[in-house]
Formats: C-alpha cells, sequence, structure tokens
C-alpha cells in the first residue's frame, strides 16, 4: 500500500443486481443472492492489502424480507445462517483482527437458528480491533432516523435542559460507534441511494456507481473504486 496514497477509511457498499443477474443467466433468483455472497471474503483481500478499517455491507433492507416471495426469503435466511458460521471461524477474519457487526432489526425479524448463527460470529470476533465488518440486515435508514427522533425526545423529557446538537444525534445512531462513510459504491447500474441507507453517516460520502451487476463485481473493480476515489479532491464547501 502507498501510505502517500488519498484512502478512505470507511467504505459503504450497496450489492445491486443479485436478482437481475440470476434472471440473466436465467436462473432462480436465490442463486443470485448466493453468487453474490461468495465475494464477501474476496472483497475482504482488498480491505487488509490497502488496510483500509472500515466496510459496510447492506445485506437486506426490511423491505426485501417483507416484499419478496416466501422462497427466496427462505433462501436468504439459510444464507445468512451458513455464511456467518464461516466468517465466524474464518481463517482470514482471525488472522486479520476483523470484528463482525450486525446491524438493523434482525433480531425481531429473523428465525431463532440464523439468530444463533449470527450472534455466533458477533460474539467470537467481539475482541478484534483491527478491522470492522458491518454487515446492515433487516435495516432502514429511514427508520432509524425515526428512532433517532424518539431517542431525542425521550432524553429531551429527562432533561429540559437537553442542547440538540450533532453530537447528541450521532448517540442515538444504530452506527453510534462507526466513522462517517467516506466511499459508498453502489452496483447494478442504477446511480441512486436506497431507503435512506446510513444517511447521517452518508451526509458528505463521495459515490461510485458500477454499471455491473453485483456478481459480476470482481477485487478488480473494488480495486478501481478505491483508486478513483484516491485521486478526488474533497473540499467540504470550501
Amino acid at each position: 500500500m502507498d501510505k502517500n496514497k488519498n484512502l478512505p477509511n470507511h467504505i459503504a457498499i450497496i450489492p445491486d443486481g443479485n436478482r437481475r443477474w440470476a434472471k440473466k443467466y436465467k436462473l432462480e433468483a436465490w442463486l443470485g443472492h448466493k453468487k453474490g455472497a461468495e465475494y464477501i471474503e474476496k472483497l475482504a483481500d482488498v480491505l487488509i492489502e490497502n488496510e483500509i478499517p472500515y466496510f459496510s455491507f447492506w445485506g437486506s433492507s426490511k423491505d426485501n424480507l417483507k416484499k419478496r416471495p416466501k422462497k427466496e426469503v427462505d433462501f436468504l435466511m439459510k444464507l445468512f445462517k451458513e455464511k456467518f458460521l464461516i466468517l465466524s471461524t474464518s481463517e482470514k477474519i482471525v488472522n486479520n483482527e476483523m470484528k463482525i457487526n450486525i446491524i438493523g432489526d434482525w433480531r425481531n425479524q429473523f428465525p431463532e437458528d440464523v439468530k444463533e448463527s449470527l450472534n455466533q460470529a458477533i460474539e467470537n470476533t467481539k475482541k478484534y480491533k483491527k478491522y470492522s465488518l458491518n454487515f446492515f440486515l433487516a435495516y432502514s435508514g429511514t427508520e432509524e432516523m425515526v428512532d433517532v427522533s424518539r431517542c431525542i425526545a425521550e432524553k429531551a423529557r429527562r432533561d429540559f435542559s437537553l442542547e440538540i446538537n450533532k453530537d447528541l444525534i450521532k448517540s442515538c445512531l444504530v452506527t453510534s460507534d462507526l466513522p462517517a462513510v467516506d466511499l459508498v459504491i453502489r452496483t447494478g447500474g442504477e446511480p441512486h441511494l436506497s431507503d435512506g441507507f446510513m444517511m447521517w453517516e452518508t451526509a458528505n460520502s463521495q459515490l461510485h456507481f458500477s454499471n455491473k451487476l453485483y456478481p459480476d463485481f470482481n477485487q478488480n473493480d473494488f480495486r478501481k473504486a478505491i483508486e478513483d476515489y484516491s485521486k478526488r479532491k474533497r473540499r467540504y464547501g470550501k
């Protein structure tokens, strides 16, 4: 890694295109999710080689779980269960001290056996501090901000002198322990954000949109997105 290079500290990815990839190859939708899940550890290789400590991955929104066919959702649950069991004991995770965080409403939405797998991954990696892998499951950014409003209202009810500021808002976020996102990558060829994904933490993020469907988004594509970021100059309104 070039120490003088302008590298992001925190990358978030919206991995769009799994279902369209499956349709393209005349496969069941769940096979697109399976193919996409195979890339998590490969993308982690790029984080390690560039020493990028924070990586956030949107695995599923609450709408995904409510609106998609039961067969597809059932497969997603099975996939989450299997993949997090693998990640929790992965040599790559252990040797590189990668902490796994899982953010969202999954504790209320997922079956018990799936929650057990996710909790095991969290428990096995909770002491690691070198890298932070953050998975957003059953997550809604717009609902998160509603919850922030409730949090502030409750604090204000207990303390009438409460000052509402950036630090207070940050403390009420489910992402309160994470730094701001420097680079948001969205695959799938549709240049937009979704459901307020980390809207507070991405307020000043650089954006990178890839035309590739997520299962086709490989390590070199990830490297190119980081390289593109490194060449940008951030002015922050100056």
